[in-house]
């Protein structure tokens, strides 16, 4: 084998892992945006007819993704913690992540007040991501994201 087709080799070898590592920057980015209320950020991240199952309804379409994060009350705060990211390849174009998540939320919050640790009582809710990708034009963007809720604070 020549050198030319081993680095050819080499390169189709680790780009199902470089498909798997962006994903997995766009999941936990996509969360940090929204935790950061970076919504504009957000949105770069995702298709136009994004589709995020959450326990409380379905967010159908970038307008509805929109409209949804500008209701978020200013004085609501909002942290996730993402773990055991579990990436499958399912096509060369698409791409699942499973992971859990921790969910702190802390209400009645404003910016001016998150300069110091604010008190809280634990997590939210803890459960499980389901996010599928697609890559299009060579970018890969959110184009579904399933939320299941394991456990719930009462």
């Amino acid at each position: 084998m020549n050198h030319t087709l081993q680095a050819s080799a080499s390169r189709d070898a680790i780009q199902p892992w470089l498909h798997a590592l962006t994903c997995q920057d766009v999941v936990l980015r996509f969360m940090g945006f929204f935790d950061a209320r970076a919504w504009e950020q957000m949105e770069q991240l995702v298709t136009p007819d994004v589709v995020w199952q959450r326990p409380d309804r379905i967010i159908s379409g970038l307008e509805q993704l929109r409209e949804t994060l500008h209701a978020t009350p200013d004085n609501v705060r909002v942290r996730h913690i993402i773990t055991n990211l579990r990436p499958t390849l399912i096509s060369a174009t698409t791409l699942e992540i499973h992971s859990y998540f921790s969910v702190f939320r802390v209400i009645g919050v404003t910016p001016a007040d998150t300069q110091e640790p604010v008190p809280f009582d634990g997590p939210v809710s803890v459960g499980r991501y389901r996010d599928t990708l697609v890559q299009t034009d060579g970018v890969w963007r959110l184009s579904s994201k399933e939320t299941h809720v394991d456990f719930r604070r009462p």
